[in-house]
């Protein structure tokens, strides 16, 4: 790093420079001797400082108040000979603001988005900035991680510090393939289960029903609590039919090919009323945000869980979805009047679940796996289930993560 060797100055403005040899002894002739333990010391401090900085396996850069690159190790400096970083122009002397505002096409985005983190810093309003990017280089794509922290030596400076993540990406990306199979074995064994109940236990009920029309009418004087229990018999039959139909439409729903997410859940809804009594109301902004296939999936399945927990759990008889955006994230809430979960359940300071089970733990997991987060608030009146998505610039990114 190129320092400055520090001099100190009198009362009067002058600099004053500690020329004194060791233990202020004078050479021949009355004069100091040569060696300056001040200059020596500072640069003995810049070399270590230097080679410290270097040994490092991150990309370090300094900037000063106005993002102009003033010192940098050696791993930055050999930046961009294999890398393409979002903003051109890494060498000392450039000005990194310049050069955001600078990218290409392809980099735009990225690079309005760290200029603006950085001019934040140097004007006061946040402390660091963070973000994580994607670039091409001769080996392939990489990964990495930028942070950029204020501190001040002789003026606000900001170390700027890239770090290859392109492991770690990949180690996530294999942990996404393994959580999206188990979560795709759950949705098969869901549907299973769905099929066995409606076309086995849902008919099989069914025909006791009707054997208990024709028993009715094979013995049309039976009376006292012979018909009191018969009647009772039919009725139970009839309440079971219409809660295994209900379940098994809760656990295999429409699809989502076709229509899309609004249509898909307007349709489920639709669905859900007609078998439960519930109210449910879709409130969706018509502003059309490119959501892929497995983002669309995981917000399908958060509402037919939430509504399937209503149904277990709340005894609410409404029910309040919406899907809207704030321009960083995809919300979507459902909403509920009925008791709420359980403090011995639910951590409200966190809205973490704190009993096991499956259905919220695998809406959560879901989520993360998408870069997405997942807040339970529920009391008195009502559960609330809100569940967020990355977007930019009317897109699905799932880097774009605070």
């Amino acid at each position: 790093m190129h320092t400055h060797t520090l001099s100190r100055k009198e009362e009067g403005g002058a600099t004053k420079r500690d020329d004194g040899g060791l233990n202020g002894q004078r050479g021949p002739g009355g004069s100091k001797t040569s060696s300056n333990l001040s200059e020596g010391a500072s640069g003995t401090t810049e070399r270590f400082l230097q080679s410290t900085i270097d040994a490092l396996s991150a990309h370090v850069a300094i900037l000063d108040e106005r993002g102009v690159i003033i010192a940098a190790n050696e791993r930055w400096r050999r930046f961009d000979k294999g890398d393409l970083f979002i903003c051109p122009g890494q060498r000392i002397g450039a000005n990194y603001l310049e050069s955001c505002d600078q990218a290409d096409d392809q980099s735009h985005a990225d690079g309005i988005a760290v200029a603006e983190g950085i001019r934040a810093i140097i004007e006061g309003r946040r402390p660091d900035f963070r973000t994580v990017y994607r670039c091409s280089s001769s080996h392939g794509d990489r990964w990495f991680q930028m942070r950029a922290t204020r501190f001040y030596d002789q003026g606000m400076r900001l170390v700027m510090v890239h770090e290859d993540i392109t492991e770690i990406k990949h180690a996530e990306a294999e942990l996404r393939e393994i959580t999206e199979h188990l979560l795709q074995l759950q949705d098969e064994e869901r549907r299973r289960i769905a099929r066995d109940l409606h076309d086995v236990t849902a008919q099989n009920i069914f025909a006791m029903t009707m054997n208990l029309a024709r028993l009715r009418k094979i013995l049309p004087e039976l009376g006292g609590r012979a018909e009191e229990l018969l009647s009772e018999t039919t009725t139970l039959a009839e309440e079971s039919l219409q809660e295994i139909r209900t379940v098994s439409y809760v656990l295999h729903p429409p699809t989502l090919h076709g229509g899309g997410l609004v249509a898909a859940l307007g349709a489920y809804i639709e669905g859900f009323v007609k078998r439960t009594g519930i109210e449910v109301t879709l409130g969706a902004e018509s502003r059309n945000i490119e959501l892929p296939a497995e983002v669309q999936t995981a917000l399908f399945r958060i509402v037919q869980e939430s509504l399937a927990n209503i149904i277990r759990h709340s005894k609410s008889r409404t029910a309040r979805i919406s899907l809207t955006e704030n321009g960083r994230d995809m919300l979507l809430q459902v909403q509920d009047d009925g008791v709420g979960i359980s403090s011995e359940i639910l951590d409200e300071a966190s809205g973490q679940i704190k009993s096991l089970g499956v259905g919220i733990p695998g809406m959560r997991t879901r989520l993360r796996q998408l870069g997405g987060k997942l807040r339970i608030e529920s009391g008195e009146r009502g559960t609330t289930v809100t569940a967020s998505v990355p977007i930019r610039e009317g897109k699905y990114d799932p880097n774009n993560v605070r």
